[in-house]
């Protein structure tokens, strides 16, 4: 049955305030199938270069809204309280703000190329992926912002001044003074920025910075919330006898995030089991299977229009619910380190060291049981969900095929299932590490007797 599926520095504070939305998500008074797009649409908006921007925008407009109001009413030579503000004439007001406006569009458009330039060293270096990193980089989006707002703030606010010198007129003072304290912080920041791009594109930079997100990601994914784990496995096999129904993509494209817990409240809702085939970061084709909906032959169009809103799917990969993904970007760094025209092995040993700080974080986690039940104690949801084992053996060999020629590198691989093994739940881990293990000894010993 085919089914359309839906698709540390000085500024910290400013951008702890700003960074947050994808995890303030609301839970509650969303439609089902809006919730994994919501998801979606704040992770979208908190990787771009816009938006920071355009709120300070609107925020500099407002700003000088109400600092002229204040001007208008309360005059700066008469009022004490506002002695410390512009004192000059209406010319050399408006001579200053045009010089600020004139300076600010110029400090963007250096920012700009600054960004750029760090962009393109990026992505050929260590690859196209890292670039959510600097797209998202709150340092870059926040000094944008302030030279835009500082421009448009003082384009307005100069449009008020009336008069010359030499007769009378009105100079909003506190609004000139304002402007003056956005140009001398622009300047502070653009400053600090000529820093952070040079800091930003050093290697060792670029992988702490995907190691923290993984770090961080790892405890939000493991265990899973949804629901409670199913501790019985014949349960669930003495339904794959009973009457199901398929449900299938109708378009192509990454899965980047699921809503389980509007799924598990559909299953408990209709007495279903719903097993799904594919996990955040497959990538499915037209007529793959998404969800197998066991212990019915058919449901009514609104349950199957809710069930398919929790399926998000987009054009890439992104790391909202897929831990494979920032591993990836781990072993794409490393990879290019190891490349004849990189050929950087320090770098790529800084890689692996922090591939195994993540797999040390993996492995010490809950283990995320794929079958899961409601409040009543019944079977719900069949989850696809990765595992420390698909992990390394997504990680390591792919490394192994690069690393194979230099022992010190190796030697560094190897540390990574080392602190997997410390780690181990079952036989199931404990012999796939093992196996993992002689492919390494296999590769090694068959580069060194080409060579």
């Amino acid at each position: 049955m085919d089914v359309s599926a839906a698709g540390t520095s000085p500024f910290s504070l400013i951008a702890a305030a700003v960074r947050p939305l994808s995890s303030r998500v609301p839970q509650t008074g969303i439609q089902p199938a809006m919730r994994a797009r919501w998801n979606r649409i704040l992770e979208v908006l908190e990787t771009n270069f816009w938006f920071v921007p355009l709120l300070m925008l609107l925020a500099s407009g407002a700003l000088a809204v109400f600092l002229l109001y204040i001007d208008q009413r309360y005059d700066p030579g008469v009022d004490t309280t506002f002695s410390w503000a512009y004192s000059g004439g209406p010319d050399g007001a408006r001579s200053l703000l045009s010089t600020i406006a004139g300076s600010m569009i110029t400090a963007a458009s250096v920012t700009f190329s600054l960004a750029s330039v760090a962009l393109s060293i990026a992505s050929q270096q260590y690859g196209s992926r890292v670039l959510r990193n600097f797209m998202r980089d709150k340092v870059t989006q926040i000094l944008l912002g302030t030279f835009v707002s500082t421009f448009l703030y003082s384009v307005l606010v100069v449009r008020t001044i009336r008069g010359t010198d030499n007769s009378s007129g009105f100079v909003p003072a506190i609004s000139v003074t304002v402007a003056i304290v956005l140009a001398v912080f622009s300047l502070i920041l653009l400053v600090y920025f000529i820093h952070h791009v040079s800091s930003s594109i050093q290697a060792s930079h670029i992988v702490n910075v995907i190691a923290e997100d993984l770090e961080d990601t790892i405890p939000r994914l493991y265990p899973s919330g949804a629901g409670d784990p199913f501790p019985h496995t014949p349960a669930f096999e003495a339904f794959r006898h009973r009457e199901r129904l398929t449900l299938t993509s109708s378009r192509t494209g990454y899965l980047q995030s699921l809503d389980l817990d509007r799924l598990l409240e559909i299953a408990s809702d209709c007495n279903l089991i719903i097993e799904l085939s594919p996990a955040p970061g497959d990538h499915l084709v037209q007529g793959d299977p998404l969800a197998h909906l066991w212990g019915t032959r058919e449901v009514k169009e609104e349950t199957e229009h809710n069930i398919l809103g929790c399926f998000l799917f987009g054009g890439e990969r992104t790391p909202l619910q897929d831990i494979r993904y920032q591993f990836q970007q781990l072993t794409d760094v490393i990879i290019r380190a190891l490349s004849p025209g990189i050929n950087d092995p320090f770098t790529a040993v800084n890689g692996i060291d922090k591939v195994a700080s993540g797999i040390a974080v993996l492995a010490k986690r809950p283990r995320v049981s794929e079958m899961r039940e409601d409040k009543s104690g019944e079977l719900r949801l069949v989850l696809s969900t990765p595992n420390l084992t698909d992990v390394l053996k997504e990680t390591v060999p792919h490394i192994a095929i690069y690393a194979a020629a230099d022992r010190f590198v190796m030697a560094s691989l190897r540390r990574v299932l080392d602190v997997a093994e410390r780690e181990q739940q079952d036989d199931r881990e404990r012999l796939v590490i093992s196996q993992l293990r002689k492919e390494l000894d296999n590769l090694q010993a068959k580069t060194a007797s080409l060579s």
